[in-house]
């Protein structure tokens, strides 16, 4: 298979030069995972990884560096680009400026196609142009070959078809006489996407019938779902939506099987369309859900932030790596000249320079620790802001959206407008829930909050935000019980105690099972008023409650209603009651529900 002869084989060569049993072992593992990584990338990923833990216990850097090559390749085909790069630059590491000048350069394009997916296009061109470098000066036929497959990948994204079409051609003319069928249908695949892309869907079909058979035959089964998907979109587009959606079907399962995320998603968006077109509308709803879950999935995946420090640190240890070439250069000079006055002296000098340089990279050392972890802070912060926008606010404005373009094309009548206006403003007002807690805790990130105490009676806020909790009670029949009448004087912040009582009761609704009470109880407890809140719920277990109490992680867990959460409100009432001079306390067991209290200053 071709394969073999792009990578492994010349590894291999290496390695029965030093014929051990771990690196036969190491070898056949790899080369497996390698001829699996389209068809089935789950098991190419679970050789590659044992492979991995042998090549460390040997020592092994060549063999790990393939290992970590094919894993690039692996969780590219799975579109996990985060570890696509991760594995990609691991590798690089190893073949970057060394005699194994073809796995550099492969290497180079696994990178290169996974930054392709991530339309970073301008990195990816950066791979693709130094491999054709490297194919012109070493007169490597197949790397050139295979460097032309991906510049013509790039060339489609960037709308440039007649030049993407000219590399299509280069590199079909050699996989043609290498009777390498695998690549032969994947350039068929990719003019049926240009032809398709250049509305002449005749020549399309062609190419695409053409690909479907050949990746059949190969076993590409990460082609043969995108073959599908594209049969479907020309279908679409002759206006054939029946045939459309029997090759949308086909494409389905194959690329469930390898979790060919962004093709699932454009097949299903598809599927919606025409189902809405038909005023299917329920069948649309389902695919349109479908592709909003996996897009959520493809977004953790898309961490670019995370990607960016990756590539970042590579290029740092490029760097270092120059340097410490240059300094055993050096150090062989002082050894060559150790009887000369003049070279000691101009030694001396230069180890005075170098040192001066090893105390400024130093400094500079310790500067890009304090950096990274200032980098990692603001990370987790903004990957948190991204998480609650794009999880807990997106749905119900896109909920809202589409029930708009639903009323506006007169998809529904008023009776079921109606019906579906209760729903969503249900969804509204947590995400209104939400929004608060997200801009009070940003503010507090920012320290851009600050806690105004005045004196006021504590009752009557516990009453008012009881009021407001009702609504959400009730649709779990739940009953909630506060018998207090007497006045608590306090000495707090009074919007920052409201937000505390919100959220600990809406938490204990939450994780309330239907038909049962929460309670409410308040005492005096030497200088302060204690607020107890009480339910009967699902509970916790020690290690829940340490992680609220003693850590600053973001903690969450579905409620009995498979209500969602981000975490972010038990950490605002953790800080605020600090901000007031109180403290926190959580009692529960699993299964035995939990009472959340908290005290606060008498006024």
């Amino acid at each position: 298979m071709r394969l073999l002869s792009t990578f492994v084989f010349v590894i291999a060569g290496f390695l029965f030069c030093q014929a051990s049993p771990d690196s036969v072992r190491i070898n056949r593992l790899n080369t497996k995972a390698l001829n699996l990584y389209l068809s089935q990338p789950d098991s190419s990923i679970t050789l590659a990884t044992q492979a991995i833990s042998l090549s460390e216990k040997s020592n092994n850097k060549i063999q790990r560096a393939s290992s970590c090559f094919i894993l690039s390749k692996a969780y590219w085909a799975r579109a996990n680009y985060l570890l696509s790069i991760y594995y990609g630059f691991e590798s690089l590491k190893v073949f970057e400026n060394s005699k194994y000048l073809h796995e550099w350069g492969e290497t180079n394009l696994a990178i290169a196609r996974t930054f392709i997916d991530m339309k970073n296009l301008t990195q990816a061109k950066v791979y693709i142009n130094q491999t054709l470098t490297l194919a012109n000066k070493t007169r490597d036929d197949r790397l050139q070959a295979d460097a032309f497959r991906e510049k013509s990948m790039l060339l489609v994204a960037q709308k440039l078809y007649d030049s993407a079409l000219f590399f299509s051609n280069k590199g079909m003319e050699y996989y043609t006489k290498q009777k390498d069928n695998l690549e032969v249908s994947i350039l068929y695949g990719r003019k049926a996407r240009i032809y398709f892309d250049l509305k002449e869907y005749k020549e399309a079909m062609s190419f695409n019938n053409t690909a479907l058979i050949m990746d059949s035959l190969s076993g590409n089964n990460r082609a043969l779902g995108i073959s599908y998907f594209m049969k479907g979109n020309i279908y679409y587009a002759l206006n054939k939506k029946d045939s459309s959606l029997m090759a949308l079907t086909k494409s389905i399962p194959i690329n469930i099987k390898i979790r060919s995320l962004p093709t699932m998603i454009k097949t299903h968006q598809l599927m919606a369309t025409i189902f809405q077109e038909r005023n299917q509308l329920s069948l649309a709803n389902n695919h349109l859900q479908l592709a909003s879950q996996y897009k959520d999935s493809l977004f953790d995946f898309e961490k670019n932030f995370q990607i960016q420090e990756i590539l970042s640190k590579y290029e740092l240890s490029s760097k270092e790596k120059t340097i410490q070439l240059l300094e055993n250069e050096n150090l062989i000079e002082r050894q060559r000249s150790r009887n000369q006055l003049y070279v000691i002296v101009l030694v001396s000098v230069v180890a005075i320079l170098l040192g001066s340089l090893s105390f400024i990279f130093w400094r500079m050392r310790q500067w890009q620790v304090r950096q990274a972890k200032t980098l990692q802070e603001v990370s987790a912060l903004k990957s948190k802001l991204f998480s609650v926008i794009s999880h807990d606010l997106r749905g119900p404005i896109q909920n809202l959206q589409s029930l708009i373009e639903m009323v506006t094309k007169d998809y529904v009548t008023q009776e079921e407008f109606k019906t579906i206006l209760l729903k969503l403003k249900s969804s509204l007002n947590i995400s209104q829930s939400t929004l608060e807690n997200l801009l009070n805790w940003s503010l507090s990130q920012m320290e851009g909050i600050r806690t105004q105490k005045s004196v006021f009676d504590l009752n009557g806020v516990i009453c008012e935000v009881i009021n407001l909790t009702k609504e959400t009670a009730l649709k779990k029949n739940i009953s909630i019980e506060y018998p207090g009448k007497e006045s608590f004087i306090i000495t707090a912040d009074i919007n920052q105690v409201q937000l505390i009582l919100r959220n600990l009761l809406h938490n204990a609704v939450k994780f309330s099972n239907q038909n049962s009470i929460v309670k409410i109880e308040t005492g005096r407890v030497n200088r302060f008023y204690k607020v107890s809140i009480k339910d009967a719920g699902i509970g916790m277990n020690k290690d829940e409650i340490d992680k609220i109490l003693f850590s600053n992680d973001y903690f969450t867990k579905t409620g009995t209603d498979q209500e969602k959460g981000t975490g972010l409100g038990l950490i605002l009432c953790k800080d605020f009651i600090k901000r007031n001079g109180g403290e926190l306390f959580i009692e529960s067991e699993p299964n035995k529900g939990t009472t959340v209290s908290f005290s606060l200053p008498i006024g």
